[in-house]
């Protein structure tokens, strides 16, 4: 027995570092992850407009194909953006596939989907909603098992034994996409506006609300009223007939106005 005491807090400190070394490798936003592989467009630092294709990354994203640049004599394959800079981009724009194509048709049965969920969708999202509303409890509890672990003598002379735990049990609790969110649920799969500033200019774009995270709202089929951001959309090869996908930054853009179905 006092082998096992010795190498049990051991084996279980490990066991949580090894743990959260993973879900932090492996988590990404649930938002950001849908525009993966995908071409994009957004606005950067000093004016600068960035178009490629996008590939999402735990602390960062990459961008390739951005263009035909030139490094010390080097053509630029990529272009890394970290963590601390995405956070400072307001929107990604995706254009919609042409819809005469297969994805094209695929992407409009997502759409209706979305405005007119099956009863699977619906069960799914409540038992996510059910979860998000139970999180602090579930926090508590684990919380709890923890402290009754750590009396044990030899578990509570392990160094960082109970931070350990309680970082293993944060990331668990992150595993989930994102916490519940009244006005946003009332309004998923619905048309809704928008609101964001561009320096003294209040810009509304609205789109069928698809999903959310802490980090961003996400809107299918929108239509776009900046002018400097239409000025751009050829980089996407967009055409009259194509239609685009929008995830914007919290809070640098807000549910302001929820819309009627169009006649």
């Amino acid at each position: 027995m006092d082998t096992l005491a010795f190498w049990l807090p051991l084996i279980l400190l490990f066991l949580s570092a090894l743990l959260g070394a993973v879900i932090k490798r492996r988590s990404c936003d649930h938002c950001l992850k849908k525009f993966n592989e995908q071409k994009v467009l957004f606005p950067f630092q000093n004016g600068e407009w960035i178009c490629g294709k996008l590939e999402v990354f735990a602390q960062g994203i990459e961008l390739q194909n951005v263009g035909d640049s030139v490094l010390h004599d080097l053509s630029i394959k990529s272009r890394i953006l970290h963590s601390f800079e995405v956070d400072k981009i307001p929107f990604f724009i995706r254009q919609a596939p042409d819809p005469d194509t297969r994805l094209g048709v695929l992407w409009k049965k997502e759409r209706e989907r979305l405005l007119h969920p099956p009863l699977r969708d619906r069960v799914k999202r409540s038992v996510l909603n059910a979860f998000n509303m139970l999180r602090d409890s579930f926090g508590q509890a684990f919380r709890a098992i923890i402290g009754t672990m750590s009396k044990d003598t030899r578990l509570g002379k392990a160094k960082d034994s109970e931070k350990r735990f309680q970082e293993m049990q944060s990331n668990l609790t992150e595993m989930v996409p994102n916490a519940w969110e009244p006005i946003l649920e009332k309004y998923l799969g619905q048309r809704i506006a928008i609101e964001r500033e561009i320096g003294d200019t209040t810009f509304s774009e609205s789109g069928i609300l698809e999903d959310y995270s802490s980090k961003y709202l996400l809107l299918r089929d929108v239509s776009i009223s900046e002018p400097a951001l239409k000025e751009h959309l050829f980089d996407l090869g967009c055409t009259h007939q194509c239609s685009f996908d929008a995830l914007y930054t919290r809070p640098k853009a807000v549910l302001r106005y929820a819309l009627k179905d169009r006649s």
